[in-house]
């Protein structure tokens, strides 16, 4: 939703990730670990918190979604402003 041939209509575009494989006890294992490639240290180190069951800000969820609108906004920079 938001897009008709090509153009955004003003209302939100919509994007819709489904995650059937989500487990809260699979990280256990890794209570006392920081995962490779993950924010997890860096989010401990500078809010003090660290969720290691896989969720809140270093979760591959919510990056996703930081990630696919930063796609969205690259390609309307470049086609808007002739940013690349």
């Amino acid at each position: 939703s938001g897009i008709m041939e090509g153009l955004t209509t003003g209302t939100p575009i919509m994007m819709m990730v489904f995650n059937g494989d989500y487990r809260s006890r699979d990280y256990s294992k890794i209570k006392e670990q920081y995962r490779p490639m993950h924010a997890d240290f860096t989010y401990d180190m500078r809010f003090g918190v660290r969720d290691y069951r896989g969720g809140g800000r270093s979760s591959a969820r919510e990056t996703l979604a930081r990630v696919a609108a930063g796609a969205i906004a690259k390609k309307a920079l470049s086609q808007i402003a002739d940013i690349k």
